[in-house]
């Protein structure tokens, strides 16, 4: 069983755990021993009260009754079990997900914001797409399903009164906005093509305020495109092997520009490559999956829960 959900399982005044995944039987399966499939994190059973262990051992007899072992399945029972056991409401409390956004026109924050809430880019509240950045504020955007999940879009350069691009301060961009970068849990930084100073600055002074920033590049769709009309050879031993060597080079690549840039050395497991339009979000093209795990390991218990229930495809083993 390798259900892919988190929540609190455990009574009211017991130790609370909290699980990604629930109990996985197995020759490998260690006994007294509950084992999680998003951190490998380890429950002993010993350290669960006998109550604890009881609606473990329950939930997983159920589920070697299953046929359907689907993670959907396994998700759909998870939920229904919990239920019988959590005030969810009360549990959730005042739980909220804000993730910040930074990019500039034309980069896929937008696309990928819309696709994010499950929109497309004409339908109602819908981000705007393809038009001409000439604003320095910031736009909320909430998921239409659950107004705690919210979206926060930054410029990604600053304009004067009339509508005019200025120089980049990075003092009065600071001022302007800091307050509002802190409030996010995680800051994705948007790129298609060449990466931006002002985006790299932004980045900088994420991290140093303690934000965990993910790296993104959009619009791998039209980079596959254009290789196959410029080189065709490169797609020569097949075309998944093709998209494969062309999206492991732009990843290098952005590593070595913010490194030259002066953000300093990224890992390569922060910077995805991804088209953020919805069909290829939802079908986990490219480094969707990735970049959707990498989402959710910043985020606490509450806020995980919250967005998994909400966004289905961000659960760890559906987002795969």
């Amino acid at each position: 069983c390798n259900v892919a959900t988190t929540r609190h399982f455990g009574g009211k005044g017991k130790h609370r755990y909290f699980i990604m995944a629930a109990y996985q039987p197995g020759p490998a399966q260690s006994e007294g021993v509950f084992s999680t499939s998003a951190d490998g994190v380890q429950i002993v059973v010993d350290d669960l009260g006998p109550e604890e262990q009881e609606k473990f051992r329950s939930f997983a007899d159920k589920v070697k009754n299953v046929k359907d072992q689907s993670p959907e399945k396994m998700l759909q029972m998870l939920q229904e079990e919990v239920g019988q056991h959590v005030d969810e409401e009360e549990w959730m409390g005042q739980a909220e997900v804000r993730i910040g956004i930074v990019g500039s026109s034309g980069s896929g924050k937008s696309t990928f914001i819309n696709s994010f809430r499950g929109l497309g880019p004409k339908d109602p509240n819908a981000a705007p797409v393809g038009t001409t950045e000439t604003t320095d504020n910031t736009a909320k955007y909430r998921h239409p399903e659950q107004k705690k999940i919210i979206l926060m879009d930054f410029p990604g350069a600053l304009f004067a009164p009339d509508g005019g691009p200025v120089a980049f301060d990075a003092k009065e961009y600071t001022t302007r906005f800091g307050g509002k970068m802190e409030e996010c849990r995680v800051l994705l930084v948007f790129t298609s093509g060449r990466v931006h100073d002002n985006a790299v600055w932004i980045a900088r002074k994420a991290k140093e305020m303690g934000k965990k920033v993910l790296f993104v590049r959009s619009k791998f769709d039209l980079d596959v495109q254009n290789m196959k009309r410029d080189d065709p050879e490169y797609f020569k031993e097949g075309e998944e092997q093709g998209e494969a060597r062309l999206l492991e080079k732009e990843r290098k690549d952005y590593v070595s520009k913010l490194e030259t840039m002066g953000f300093g050395r990224a890992g390569i497991g922060d910077v995805f490559i991804i088209s953020g339009i919805l069909d290829n979000m939802q079908r986990g093209r490219w480094d969707a999956p990735a970049l959707k795990e990498a989402i959710l390991r910043q985020l606490d218990i509450q806020q995980k829960m919250l967005l998994i229930t909400t966004c289905q495809d961000y659960s760890p083993t559906m987002a795969r």
